[in-house]
């Protein structure tokens, strides 16, 4: 077998790294996917208090530029304008982590619904329901009432509730 070239060295070195990296990557995005809900969470409370900081250091930029140290007349605007900026940054990650939260917080519980066979989507229920009878066995409180002498009209649902 003859010698391989440094560039036939170098290609299979890449090649492998990006594999590593592609396993590496998917591991990580699963990691943060599992955990997208404390991810949230976290990021409305990071975000909210950035909103509170960022108006704060705005508004001592407008109105009194003074008590910041390195802040003059030349570049009062550029700063005032990237604090809003910022602050705009922070109002958008607040508003979509608390859409997030508000969206799929019941997300567990309808996945569970639905693995219980409740809530099937319609076609499922239209194909499946076609040759599925449920039929009730007859209990011996309603052939009792039945054989009876009494004039008492037994519900359908009766021997199912008792």
């Amino acid at each position: 077998m003859a010698p391989r070239s440094l560039e036939h060295k170098l290609q299979l070195t890449m090649f492998r790294t990006g594999i590593n990296l592609a396993f590496l990557s998917r591991g990580i995005l699963g990691w943060f996917t599992s955990r997208l809900d404390c991810i949230t969470s976290f990021c409305v409370v990071y975000s909210f208090t950035g909103i509170l900081f960022t108006a704060f250091v705005g508004t001592m930029i407008k109105n009194q530029p003074l008590y910041i140290k390195g802040i003059d007349s030349s570049n009062q605007e550029l700063t005032k304008e990237n604090a809003f900026g910022a602050m705009g940054m922070f109002i958008f990650l607040f508003s979509s982590s608390a859409i997030y939260i508000c969206c799929y917080k019941h997300r567990n519980d309808e996945h569970q619904i639905r693995s219980q066979g409740y809530m099937r989507p319609s076609a499922m229920q239209r194909l499946g329901s076609r040759d599925y009878h449920v039929e009730l066995p007859h209990s011996p409180s309603l052939e009792l009432q039945h054989d009876s002498d009494d004039e008492v009209e037994v519900d359908e649902m009766s021997s199912i509730l008792s």
